[in-house]
């Protein structure tokens, strides 16, 4: 059974943050020594110019990776995120919504980046998800206080995953479920879960 990691910021003292070609390498050898098939390892949101350079060390890895879990590519966490939930990230680096400012990021890299978390409810964000999408990149929408219906129609607009459910998001109410009850409730999203005792009680898990 293949063991995919679809969220990797790092392990064994290893971090994308600042990273060299070595330090991804790294990663992916450790997650291969555990099992773990693939990885793509994932970006926090920084500034358009210092995101590229960590991109340009993970894309350097996947051309020179002889051992290890295979590194698959590139996840995006931002920055096009709600700073009114950041979680652990630095909301200062967040930016909104605009295809330019998508272009100057990803271009050159439009065949490693493989997933892009974006709050749906953002400004602009609705054609932002479609342009990603167009771009064959899987939008997972997270770091977000959209509704359930603003969830929804990022949905609608090709969003197919969300990024660490019920962590860095508006939670759960019997009166507006938010984007935590649309992912629980639509079964062709894709959710991630942090499933230790510190980010979820284990009876939410």
């Amino acid at each position: 059974m293949d063991i995919i990691d679809i969220h990797t910021h790092g392990i064994g003292g290893h971090d994308t943050k600042g990273a060299t070609p070595d330090d991804i390498l790294k990663v992916a050898e450790i997650h291969g020594r555990h099992g773990v098939s693939s990885i793509i390892p994932t970006l926090y949101p920084a500034a358009v110019n210092t995101m590229r350079k960590e991109m340009e060390a993970v894309k350097k890895a996947m051309q020179c990776q002889k051992k290890g879990a295979r590194i698959a590519g590139l996840h995006l966490e931002g920055p096009f995120l709600n700073p009114l939930q950041p979680g652990a990230l630095d909301k200062k680096s967040f930016l909104k919504p605009d295809k330019k400012t998508l272009k100057g990021l990803v271009e050159g890299f439009e065949d490693v980046v493989k997933i892009i978390t974006v709050a749906p409810e953002l400004e602009g964000s609705i054609n932002f998800i479609k342009a990603i999408s167009d771009m064959g990149i899987i939008v997972s929408m997270g770091h977000s206080d959209a509704t359930y219906e603003e969830a929804e129609k990022g949905y609608n607009a090709g969003a197919r995953g969300i990024t660490h459910i019920f962590n860095a998001m508006r939670g759960f109410n019997h009166r507006q479920p938010g984007i935590a009850g649309f992912g629980l409730l639509n079964k062709h999203i894709y959710i991630e879960v942090i499933s230790d005792p510190f980010h979820l009680h284990k009876g939410t898990v």
